[in-house]
């Protein structure tokens, strides 16, 4: 289990600060390590009015191990941020979705927005969104956005952000040349990584981080006879090449990358969900059709510990679960099921319907953390 250094080293009962006031304790009575963990089960955004409590529990829940326990000792929740269709007015609203049962729903919470007017290029991110050339940090234990460093240059051109590995931020932008910028959150730097220079400018695209690589396609265009270009940054190389024709061909929707795949999910058509095999270059059917009669277009989406959030209109929210059919049980299931099909991974969905008061806003992101 995992155990928090508090804020100053290791704070006792009776120990004394560097101004020899006794330290109180977290919960009288209860070990620190104790009380941290009882802290750590706090819902969000109690956390954050916690904090006024005293000084030692907001020396706790500020601390920067606080938020890294989080990962394997608190609950994932869903931050979207949309505009309304009529008034072009911003919001940001947070999904606790696990609140949800046969007799409550879902809880919903409406979220301060950033301090200045979402202007950004490209698309934002909750944790770290590009506006002139600057970066908002939201911080789930104050509930509140701060300034953080700037972009290493400035550089003209479309923004899209993803987190990598190792909790740092890919910022690709395109424009002239296809180029990347990585944010180190505990530095609070960012660096410049390799450009790919590119024959036409690079106006706008779609991309999804996946195990260190983060796949950039432009997507098809009006009139559909030209095949869309793509590219695969790799962060641990720091390098760019060119994507396979067909992941390129093949990606047609929303795509997001769940338990070491990127799936693709359309917003057209008959609703099939389809996974890319990177060894074959082709996209593989999936068994498990999207609830498109009600999470409808546009779409965005974000996956999480083997499990794709998809956003649309109104806000619905459509949960997808990844099983894996594959290995013997897979196939003696499939046998039992009586299925003749080679599909081996079946997404169970479920939705999750925003209030009324919703139904004229459109998700614009969303992103998954640990709060």
């Amino acid at each position: 289990m995992a155990v928090l250094e508090t804020t100053n080293t290791k704070i006792k009962s009776k120990n004394k600060n560097k101004n020899n006031i006794i330290e109180e304790p977290l919960i009288p009575g209860l070990p620190n390590e104790i009380a941290e963990l009882c802290l750590l089960h706090l819902p969000y955004p109690y956390q954050s009015l916690a904090r006024a409590v005293s000084s030692s529990w907001n020396r706790a829940i500020t601390n920067p191990s606080f938020q890294q326990c989080k990962k394997t000792l608190s609950r994932p929740y869903l931050f979207l941020f949309s505009f309304h269709k009529l008034t072009r007015k911003f919001y940001c609203h947070l999904l606790d979705h696990r609140t949800r049962s046969s007799t409550a729903a879902a809880r919903w919470f409406t979220l301060p927005l950033p301090p200045s007017p979402i202007t950004c290029y490209g698309k934002l991110l909750t944790i770290a969104g590009t506006m002139r050339f600057g970066t908002l940090i939201f911080s789930t234990a104050m509930s509140q956005w701060s300034s953080a460093s700037a972009l290493a240059s400035a550089a003209a051109g479309t923004f899209f952000t993803e987190e990598g590995e190792n909790g740092k931020i890919v910022a690709v932008h395109g424009g002239a040349s296809l180029g990347a910028k990585i944010y180190d959150a505990e530095s609070d730097t960012w660096r410049n990584g390799a450009r790919v220079e590119v024959e036409n400018e690079v106006a706008s695209f779609e991309a999804v981080e996946n195990e260190g690589k983060v796949f950039v396609t432009e997507g098809w265009r009006w009139p559909f006879t030209v095949i869309p270009r793509g590219w695969v940054y790799d962060t641990r190389s720091d390098t760019w090449q060119g994507m396979g024709i067909g992941m390129r061909e093949g990606w047609s929707g929303v795509a997001v990358a769940v338990a070491g795949r990127v799936f693709r999910i359309p917003e057209y058509g008959d609703g099939d969900v389809k996974v890319y095999e990177e060894r074959s270059d082709t996209w593989r059917l999936v068994r498990g059709r999207f609830p498109r009669e009600k999470v409808k277009r546009p779409l965005k989406a974000k996956g999480l510990d083997g499990k794709m959030y998809v956003a649309g209109c109104g806000l619905n929210v459509a949960i997808g679960s990844v099983v894996s059919l594959c290995g013997e049980g897979g196939k003696r299931q499939r046998q039992e099921e009586g299925r003749n099909d080679s599909v081996c991974i079946e997404l169970k969905w479920e939705v999750v319907e925003a209030p009324g008061g919703f139904r004229e806003l459109e998700a614009c992101h969303c992103q998954v953390l640990y709060a």
